[in-house]
C-alpha cells in the first residue's frame, strides 16, 4: 500500500495526528533490552488493526491500548498470553523486541536481536520489550504465533490461526515461519497483570 495515500487517509480522518504522537512518545521512550523490562509482564497481549493502513499493533499496555482504540483503531481480541514470572517454574526468558519503521509507519516484532541491530541500520527505531516468548519454559501447551510477510506492501501480520495462515499464503504472503509462543491455558503466575 502506498504510504503517501495511506497517510492522506490517516490525515483526513484525523488520525494522522494521533498516530504521529503515538509514534514521537514511542520513539523517545526507545529503550536498550537491558533497560526495557521495567515490569513483571505478566497477562494478556492485545491485537489491534488500523482499517486505513491495515497496520496491526500487539500491545500488553492496556492505556496503549485504549488509546489506539480511541484514534478509530479495531480491537480484534487476545493474541496471547506473555509471562515474565511463575510459581515453581524456572526458564529462560525470552524478550520478543518491537521494532518501528520511520519510513512505512510499520511495527515489526521478533525475539532475534541480530535483526534488531540490523534493522537499525534502515532506520528501524527499537521500541524496546513488549511481551515475552514462553517457548523456552517448557509449559505443554503453548500456542504458536507465526509471523507472515506482504512483499507488496512490506507489511509483517502475526497470528496464531492456521486457517489466517492458509489464507494469507494462498493469497501471496510468505510464511516466515514461527516467531515465538504464548502459553495456553494459563500456567500458575505470580506478579502483577500487564502495565498499565
Amino acid at each position: 500500500m502506498n504510504t503517501h495515500i495511506t497517510h492522506k487517509k490517516l490525515f483526513k480522518n484525523g488520525l494522522l495526528f494521533g498516530a504521529l504522537l503515538l509514534g514521537l512518545g514511542l520513539s523517545i521512550k526507545e529503550a536498550t533490552p537491558a533497560k526495557a523490562v521495567t515490569a513483571n509482564f505478566n497477562g494478556p497481549v492485545y491485537r489491534l488493526y488500523n482499517p486505513n493502513s491495515g497496520e496491526h499493533v500487539y500491545t500488553m499496555g492496556l492505556t496503549e491500548k485504549n488509546n489506539l482504540v480511541h484514534l478509530g483503531w479495531g480491537y480484534e481480541g487476545v493474541l496471547g498470553t506473555s509471562y515474565y514470572t511463575m510459581n515453581g517454574q524456572n526458564y529462560d526468558k525470552i524478550p520478543v523486541y518491537r521494532l518501528y519503521s520511520k519510513n512505512s509507519g510499520q511495527h515489526l516484532y521478533t525475539t532475534n536481536t541480530n535483526e534488531v541491530s540490523e534493522l537499525k541500520n534502515y532506520d528501524w527505531v527499537n521500541e524496546g520489550i513488549v511481551f515475552y516468548d514462553a517457548s523456552h519454559y517448557g509449559y505443554p501447551h503453548g500456542e504458536i504465533i507465526n509471523r507472515l510477510y506482504n512483499p507488496n506492501s512490506g507489511q509483517h501480520f502475526y497470528t496464531k490461526s492456521i486457517e489466517e495462515t492458509a489464507f494469507l499464503t494462498k493469497i501471496g504472503w510468505n510464511d516466515e515461519g514461527v516467531t515465538f509462543c504464548f502459553s495456553s491455558p494459563e500456567p500458575p503466575q505470580s506478579g502483577p497483570l500487564s502495565p498499565a
